[in-house]
């Protein structure tokens, strides 16, 4: 009874703050055409616009044009000075289940002229992907009864998730989080020409 209480309570906030974490949608094109010369402006920009939007720097490497992020929790509709959700609906998401993002950016030549010994002065492909992650705990189940407690927990993930190798608790990728890469995209493009 306390919980349904509080859940009628809280849930009218969380909706009526949705509107407030929401960011203007950007159009951008995701990979964006480089010159050969913007190689280390967009390098160098890329690692500052991550490092602008919170998400921490795990592996960057300028040889082969790759940086990657350590994965940066979902705000909720509460954390409105957070930045990675882009719309209301998103953060909603974010509250009701635990998520996080993982940027992986990749700055190379395009396919076409990947061709071993070839000498192109072409320029480069900025690819930003924003995977979304989703913590999934499979001990805890619906118990069905919202007079009492509504989870459960098992002492043990179910038989069919142990012969998959899940022992615990894992993130399940959801999905791109095209919106956010959009965003970083264009703060990157900017920040090289600030850069220059």
């Amino acid at each position: 009874m306390k919980h349904t209480r509080f859940i009628q309570a809280v849930l009218p906030i969380v909706f009526l703050m949705a509107p407030g974490c929401s960011r203007p949608i950007v159009q951008a094109d995701n990979p964006l055409a480089i010159t050969q010369e913007a190689y280390e402006p967009a390098f160098k920009a890329t690692i500052e616009v991550l490092r602008d939007n919170g998400f921490t720097i795990d592996r960057r490497d300028y040889r082969f044009g790759e940086i990657t992020t350590k994965p940066l929790g979902s705000p909720n509709v509460f954390e409105v000075w957070r930045t990675q959700n882009t719309t209301g609906a998103q953060a909603v998401e974010s509250t009701l289940a635990s998520e996080q993002r993982r940027v992986q950016v990749r700055i190379a030549k395009p396919e076409h002229t990947a061709e071993p010994g070839a000498d192109d002065e072409s320029g480069y492909l900025i690819e930003v992907s924003v995977m979304l992650e989703r913590l999934q705990v499979p001990t805890r189940r619906l118990a069905g009864s919202a007079r009492r407690n509504v989870f459960s927990n098992l002492a043990a993930p179910p038989r069919d998730l142990i012969d998959k190798g899940v022992n615990g608790n894992y993130w399940e990728e959801v999905g791109r989080d095209s919106l956010l890469e959009a965003r970083l995209v264009k703060q990157i493009s900017e920040q090289m020409n600030v850069s220059r």
